[in-house]
């Protein structure tokens, strides 16, 4: 959904007169990146919750182990997602609970846990991964194959990658 709180640029204007540095087209280029952003979660995301009853956090651990078949500690997985330490305990708990994942100890170190996806999680994401790609690439297709790699360069840059 378009919000309707986007400033106009003659709003903008009037801030740049208090602040000359501001540039109205970027604060709009950078609004409009987020609310596409947002649309885009929404369409992808939205499927997700309503279909699977995945949350985007939950998702992105199931992909994270489904891409590390061998598992991975606790803190590897906290850092690959980007959440805290504690976020993550309780997301394993919940996924070790449902079965979707086992905790193990570490076989190298002893006083480490491992997760890795079980059967029942390896099934799950067989299940929900083709579909999931497939409504990013139809989404995706709005843009050439060119557009695509531009708006990864791009994004990329303004992330400062």
């Amino acid at each position: 959904m378009r919000r309707e709180s986007m400033p106009t640029l003659a709003e903008l204007e009037a801030h740049k007169r208090i602040v000359p540095e501001i540039d109205p087209a970027a604060v709009v280029a950078m609004l409009e990146i987020r609310q596409a952003g947002e649309q885009v979660a929404e369409q992808i995301l939205d499927v997700l919750q309503r279909d699977y009853h995945l949350s985007e956090g939950k998702f992105c651990v199931l992909i994270v182990l489904h891409q590390h078949p061998e598992g991975l500690a606790p803190s590897q997985l906290a850092s690959r997602v980007g959440v805290a330490r504690a976020t993550i305990s309780t997301m394993l708990q919940r996924l070790e609970k449902s079965g979707d994942v086992v905790i193990e100890e570490d076989a190298e170190d002893r006083r480490g846990k491992r997760v890795r996806l079980t059967a029942k999680g390896r099934a799950f994401m067989a299940e929900v991964l083709p579909p999931h790609y497939l409504r990013v690439t139809k989404l995706m297709e709005k843009l050439t194959q060119a557009e695509q790699e531009e708006l990864i360069r791009l994004l990329r840059k303004l992330a400062g990658e």
